[in-house]
C-alpha cells in the first residue's frame, strides 16, 4: 500500500485527465466516419493505424484507471491494481509495436514495391497481438516469485513492481525505445529511395548525392509516378514515429535518472507522463493535420512492376544525347507548293477564294 502526500493527489488526477483527453480524441475518431482514412484500405495503412489507435487507446485506458487512487488517497494491492499494471503494460507495448508495424508496412509497400495481401495482414495482426499478450502474461505466469506480486503497487499507481527492475527495462522500457529506433531508421530508407538517393543497381545498393538544379531532369528519370504520388505523403508521415521519439524523451530522462539512483521529483514524472499519455492525441491530431496529403494507392500503378531498362542506361550515360527532328514529306511537299505559286505572277487568289479555303 503507497499513501498519497499533499501534491501526488492532484497530480495523479492531471495525470489521468491528459489520459481522458487521448481516450476521447480516439473514440471520436473511430466513431466519426468521415475523419477515417478511407483512401488506404487497399493498402492495409488503413488498418494499421486503426491497430495503432487502439494500442493508443489502451494505453489511456490504463492511466485514466488512476481516478480511483485519486480518490482513495492511495494505491493498494488487489485484482483492481494487477489489472491496472497489466493493462499499462499492454498499452505501453502495443503502441511500441504497432509503430513499428505501421512503419515496416510502409518499408514493404515503398522501399521494397510489394503490396500487401490479406493473408499478411491479418497473420500480422494475429501475431503483434499474440505477442503483446504473451509479454503481459510471462510476468505473472512464469516469472512471479512467491509473496512479490508482478503486477502491484508502483508509487503514485500499479505497474509492474520494483522487484523485477530487469523485467521493467527489457519487458518494457527496451521494447518503446527499440521501435522509436527502428522507426526512425526505416523511414529515413524510405525517404532517400523516393527522393533517389538510395539507388538499386545491377543488384547492389548504392548512395548517391542529388543532381543540382540544372540536372534535376536526371533525377526526374529514375522516379515514377509513384514515386511522385508517395513521396510527400510519405515525408509527412515520418511525424508519427518522429512525434512517437519526442514524446519519449522526457520519460526516459526521468526513468534514467531513477535508475541511476536520483532523485526525481514527483512533478517531473507527472509532466513526462502527461506528455507520454497523449500520444493518442496526438497521433490522431497528425492525422487530422496530414490526411488530405495521403493519395488513393488504387490510383497508382502496381508497386512491384520492373523499371524501364532504358531509364537505366539513360541514367548511366548523363542524359539524353541531342536529337533532331525529321520534317514529313508532306511538309516538304507542301513547301514546293506554295514557292512554285509564289513565283506564278498571273496566279492571282482572291480574297473569297481564301476565304472558302
Amino acid at each position: 500500500m503507497y499513501h498519497f502526500d499533499t501534491s501526488e493527489g492532484p497530480g495523479v488526477v492531471v495525470l489521468a485527465c491528459a489520459a481522458i483527453i487521448s481516450l476521447l480524441s480516439i473514440c471520436i475518431f473511430f466513431l466519426y466516419k468521415r475523419l477515417r482514412l478511407q483512401n488506404f484500405g487497399n493498402a492495409y495503412i488503413n488498418g494499421y493505424f486503426m491497430t495503432l489507435l487502439a494500442a493508443n487507446f489502451i494505453q489511456a485506458f490504463g492511466t485514466v484507471m488512476n481516478f480511483r487512487w485519486a480518490q482513495l488517497g492511495r494505491t493498494e494491492d488487489g485484482f483492481y491494481c494487477m489489472a491496472q499494471g497489466g493493462i499499462k503494460n499492454a498499452g505501453n507495448v502495443a503502441t511500441a509495436l504497432w509503430s513499428f508495424g505501421l512503419a515496416m508496412h510502409l518499408f514493404t509497400l515503398l522501399f521494397l514495391r510489394i503490396r500487401a495481401c490479406a493473408f499478411s495482414f491479418w497473420g500480422s495482426l494475429l501475431a503483434g497481438w499474440g505477442l503483446v499478450l504473451f509479454i503481459v502474461c510471462i510476468g505473472p505466469i512464469a516469472i512471479e516469485k512467491p509473496g512479490s506480486p508482478y503486477f502491484g503497487v508502483s508509487g503514485a499507481w500499479c505497474w509492474i513492481t520494483d522487484d523485477y527492475p530487469l523485467e521493467q527495462i527489457y519487458l518494457e522500457y527496451f521494447l518503446e525505445y527499440l521501435s522509436a529506433a527502428l522507426c526512425m531508421i526505416l523511414y529515413t530508407a524510405i525517404i532517400l529511395r523516393m527522393r533517389g538517393n538510395l539507388l538499386r543497381e545491377e543488384g547492389r545498393w548504392c548512395i548517391r548525392s542529388l543532381p543540382s538544379d540544372e540536372e534535376s531532369w536526371q533525377l526526374s528519370l529514375r522516379r515514377d509516378l509513384v514515386d511522385y504520388t508517395m513521396l510527400e505523403a510519405i515525408q509527412r508521415m515520418v511525424w508519427y514515429p518522429l512525434a512517437y521519439t519526442v514524446m519519449l524523451i522526457p520519460i526516459t530522462i526521468t526513468r534514467l535518472t531513477s535508475f541511476a539512483g536520483g532523485d526525481v521529483p514527483f512533478w517531473a514524472i507527472v509532466i513526462a507522463d502527461v506528455v507520454f499519455n497523449l500520444t493518442g492525441f496526438v497521433n490522431v491530431m497528425i492525422f487530422l493535420a496530414m490526411r488530405r496529403f495521403f493519395p488513393d494507392p488504387r490510383t497508382l500503378p502496381e508497386l512491384a512492376m520492373a523499371r524501364p531498362d532504358v531509364r537505366k542506361s539513360l541514367f548511366k550515360a548523363g542524359g539524353i544525347s541531342p536529337f533532331t527532328l525529321e520534317r514529313s514529306d508532306d511538309a516538304e511537299k507542301f513547301d514546293v507548293e506554295r514557292l512554285a505559286r509564289s513565283q506564278t505572277p498571273d496566279v492571282m487568289v482572291s480574297l473569297p477564294a481564301l476565304a472558302k479555303e
